[in-house]
């Protein structure tokens, strides 16, 4: 697994492309990606225990970060873009998902119950395991394509960016966690 004290540095050097997310991508082994990514989304899902609904609905007009409850709505949502690209660049036969985002920002719902959550979270979690699992050993690592915001990407490069794009938000959840708890 990636220690946070390397992976922050990795990620911010290719979002203020200093380097390009290929790049990035090469800095460790599929492995520690995906490995990381899952215990990410470990962190994402403890973050949701004992809040309650007023706690994920908290916004607060002094941060301009949106509630818990948007950026995990908004998390599953966007999961499907990542679904169909690691499907796009293997040889995978599993089926495409139909409602994919398609730009930044899509996805976040307010005021969801946190026990909707937790079940829509844990099921994309399995819906993305299944699908790592299934083309983690088909895909062609030579194999790229060009994403206007993300330059050249391979299968790699699309693990890492759903890992910094998890890295990111669950830092969002944990700052709006303290400030509804302090507040509620």
């Amino acid at each position: 697994m990636i220690t946070s004290e390397d992976l922050n540095p990795l990620v911010l050097s290719a979002f203020t492309k200093e380097i390009t997310w290929l790049e990035a991508s090469t800095h460790y082994s599929l492995d520690e990606f995906i490995e990381t990514f899952f215990h990410t989304r470990e962190l994402t899902q403890e973050n949701l225990k004992s809040l309650t609904d007023e706690q994920v609905a908290f916004s607060s007009p002094a941060y301009s970060l949106w509630s818990i409850s948007e950026s995990i709505t908004h998390l599953i949502h966007t999961q499907g873009f990542y679904h169909n690209k690691l499907l796009n660049i293997s040889t995978s036969q599993l089926p495409h998902l139909v409602e994919a985002a398609r730009g930044f920002g899509e996805g976040a719902k307010q005021n969801i119950p946190v026990k909707d959550l937790r079940v829509g979270l844990d099921a994309a979690t399995e819906r993305i395991r299944v699908v790592i699992e299934q083309t983690r050993n088909s895909h062609d690592s030579e194999k790229t394509e060009l994403n206007p915001a993300f330059g050249v990407c391979n299968y790699k490069t699309w693990v890492l960016l759903m890992l910094a794009h998890e890295l990111d938000h669950l830092r969002q959840i944990v700052a709006m966690r303290r400030q509804a708890r302090i507040n509620s």
